[in-house]
């Protein structure tokens, strides 16, 4: 409803002809044919919107509801202008990846390609995880081997993947697999949410509040924190700073998950397969309205208000035992280190905020809402849950098909695509030893910079391409000023979320992650100023 609410308006906007009934019907044809943004869907809606989601709700409630729309509006205003880019060129030689090396330069391009590829492996390991989380932990199956489970699951993905290789009927049908998986997620998420604000657990008027930006709270802790740190007579310091560095890292974890690296290399490859053209433009930018764009706000946004009404500032919320140790453990390190003696004030506040902060499982989450779900609590959030892992690895295996092939000049070969499947599939199927300890945090740190770093330039590309005029199709976007101020917007966030999070990570008392800072800042620098030169350079010998 919300979808056709939307198509009316941008109708309406360009043409005053439309009746309701022809709405309607061009509502439901488009609807048919979209297909390409729900497998952006599938890959944004995994375990890292997941979990940015949850504990968004845990650090700010709902007074950060606005961030994830806003970080997926960012993200669909770029894959507008590449899915423009792409649909206007008469050759197919002409891929986004071949024009960025034609007419930027071939280091953001390869920056692109290898980023992509390193996110897909890397990350696709953290979804097998999260299956196994989801079927062990939700779905009560505990004594079920994890590395049984890894090889099953990858089995299973690739076997979709291979039908999605072979095109033709069978495209359709992984097609439509992937719409069923991403409706399941969004009905399962928005029926807990239904039945909170039912139960009046959640203010309704606080929800539109929550919607509204509040950039102050980027820097502050949240207004219910905040009153509890007032109220405490000793010093609150430490925990204000705590729960400021938190929110950072999740914010740039919830923008970084809403639009990812490999997410802009996927897009051009799904419009080949569908064979859309020039005449198909207007369709895209339906597409990705109603196949990301949307699905992604309702599915975010629920779990967001899930997390907010059962934990925020809850001081008798459900928390594991060892997530509030850790929290706890930290602080009391915090102590010894700089000599502090807690007085039993201090241990009892320190106590309460370990509670409030500790990190929810989606197990944790479930089982708060028995009271409300029932026996159905696990069942409704296990299966979202799984949908979203399966999903989003046949994606990341996808993406990395194409990446790989696109990398040796044949975009699409069978031989090379399946090839390039794989690697995330192994990587899966090792993830009970990669994903866990030092092992784990010692791959995501570089993944995570790497990717954060260079989100940024694959935008700056598209922006400069679009504003090329030596590429097809794009001459008259430079008359349009509206449509370039957006572009700069969403490059100007991307920017200030990559060097926001790359500061923060130089007062880090790890001192890999201060090297990795400085190394990510550098690199965003020097990226940006190669691409921009090369840009100009190429324009002029033109």
């Amino acid at each position: 409803m919300t979808a056709f609410f939307i198509f009316c308006i941008l109708s309406v906007f360009r043409s005053k002809q439309y009746t309701m009934s022809t709405l309607f019907k061009r509502f439901r044809e488009n609807s048919a044919k979209s297909g390409p943004a729900w497998i952006q869907a599938a890959v944004t809606l995994g375990g890292g919107t997941l979990v940015s989601a949850l504990y968004l709700g845990v650090i700010g409630g709902l007074s950060f509801l606005w961030l994830l729309p806003l970080s997926m509006i960012t993200g669909v205003i770029m894959l507008m202008a590449l899915s423009h880019l792409t649909l206007s060129q008469s050759n197919e030689e002409d891929r986004p990846f071949r024009l960025v090396i034609k007419h930027i330069g071939s280091g953001l391009a390869w920056s692109w390609l290898i980023a992509t590829m390193l996110a897909n492996i890397v990350f696709c390991a953290s979804q097998f995880a999260l299956a196994t989380d989801a079927i062990q932990g939700n779905l009560g199956r505990s004594n079920w081997n994890p590395f049984l489970i890894c090889f099953i699951l990858a089995c299973l993905v690739l076997y979709l993947v291979s039908l999605y290789a072979k095109g033709g009927k069978a495209y359709l049908r992984i097609q439509n697999v992937i719409k069923f998986l991403v409706a399941t997620i969004v009905i399962s998420f928005m029926v807990v949410v239904v039945i909170l604000i039912a139960q009046g657990d959640l203010n309704f008027i606080g929800i539109l509040e929550g919607f509204v930006p509040k950039f102050k709270m980027l820097f502050q802790p949240a207004n219910e924190f905040q009153l509890l740190l007032n109220e405490t007579s000793v010093a609150t310091d430490y925990w204000t700073n705590h729960i400021v560095s938190n929110q950072r890292n999740v914010i740039i974890g919830a923008f970084g998950t809403a639009v990812g690296i490999n997410m802009t290399f996927l897009l051009p490859y799904t419009y080949y397969r569908k064979k859309w053209k020039k005449g198909e433009r207007s369709l895209a930018r339906f597409d990705l309205i109603i196949g990301l764009l949307i699905p992604f706000i309702l599915t975010a946004s629920c779990l967001v208000m899930a997390s907010a009404s059962q934990f925020h500032a809850n001081k008798d919320g459900r928390v594991s035992e060892t997530a509030y140790l850790e929290v706890l453990e930290k602080k009391q390190n915090y102590d010894k280190t700089n000599q502090l003696s807690p007085n039993a004030a201090t241990i009892k506040r320190d106590q309460m905020f370990a509670k409030m902060l500790a990190k929810r499982s989606s197990h944790d989450l479930a089982e708060s809402l028995r009271p409300l779900l029932g026996k159905w609590s696990q069942l409704i959030f296990g299966i979202g849950i799984l949908a979203m892992a399966i999903s989003t690895m046949m994606v990341h295996m996808i993406i990395n098909g194409y990446a790989l092939s696109e990398s040796i000049g044949k975009p699409g070969n069978h031989k090379w695509f399946i090839f390039g499947a794989v690697l995330p599939a192994l990587s899966g199927a090792l993830s009970p030893i990669i994903w866990q300890g030092s092992v784990k945090a010692a791959i995501v740190i570089p993944a995570s910079v790497i990717a954060t770093t260079l989100l940024p330039i694959a935008y700056l590309a598209f922006f400069l391409l679009m504003n090329s005029k030596n590429i097809e199709g794009v001459s008259d976007i430079r008359k349009r000023r509206w449509i370039n101020f957006a572009l700069i917007f969403a490059l100007a966030i991307s920017y200030f979320a990559a060097c926001w999070a790359l500061i923060g990570k130089l007062s880090e008392t790890n001192a890999y992650q201060n090297y990795f800072g400085i190394f990510g800042l550098v690199l965003l620098a020097a990226l940006s100023i190669i691409g921009i030169m090369g840009f100009y350079k190429k324009q002029k010998v033109t």
